[in-house]
């Protein structure tokens, strides 16, 4: 996989093709399930819309690419939206293109650029960053312990998350590597690179 890319806030965009109005909204997802959700609601806000089409790239334990052509001819509609979020290397992340049909029928080639216009001009919208895989770890240790795991973290340029005192001290942080030392849980996750 390339350098996999992430926005930082949800966008909507318009767009008119021969009296068409077609809405899209592009939105951060964390699951299949969150972004199945979100098309729900939005189709009841959009009840009255001719086609509601939709596409997908979410990592859960792998990269699962998903898509809708919500009623419009296959392929017009879902694919040419889950390409635009290809070609932009975006993951967790959700595009949903409403349709208003304007009386003119566009043909397949005229459905297809109306989707990925409506979806590039949504990602046009949004800022994007990229996303990097770190380690999640849970370092648990005694105090006289505390000030090395620290270290540790911050040579390996890491990002302290949380510490919590108790019996013992438990440490959340983020980090590019796995350290196996201090007996951690240790869990992979892309986190948002600002």
């Amino acid at each position: 996989m390339k350098q996999p890319f992430c926005i930082l806030e949800e966008s909507t965009a318009k767009l008119n093709v021969q009296r068409s109005q077609f809405y899209s909204h592009i939105f951060e997802i964390d699951t299949v399930t969150q972004a199945k959700e979100k098309i729900k609601r939005l189709s009841k806000s959009y009840s009255d819309a001719t086609h509601i089409c939709w596409a997908l790239r979410v990592l859960e334990k792998e990269l699962v690419e998903l898509c809708s052509d919500g009623g419009e001819p296959k392929g017009t509609a879902g694919f040419p939206i889950l390409n635009v979020l290809k070609e932009h290397d975006l993951i967790n992340v959700c595009c949903v293109v409403i349709r208003y049909f304007g009386g003119v029928k566009l043909g397949v080639r005229g459905l297809i650029n109306a989707y990925s216009e409506a979806a590039q001009l949504a990602v046009k919208n949004v800022k994007i960053v990229p996303l990097m895989k770190l380690f999640e770890h849970t370092f648990f240790c005694k105090y006289d312990q505390l000030s090395e795991v620290l270290k540790i973290i911050r040579q390996a340029d890491g990002k302290i998350e949380r510490i919590v005192q108790g019996e013992t001290v438990t440490v959340q942080a983020l980090l590019s590597e796995k350290i196996e030392r201090f007996d951690p849980q240790i869990v992979e996750k892309l986190v948002k690179m600002l």
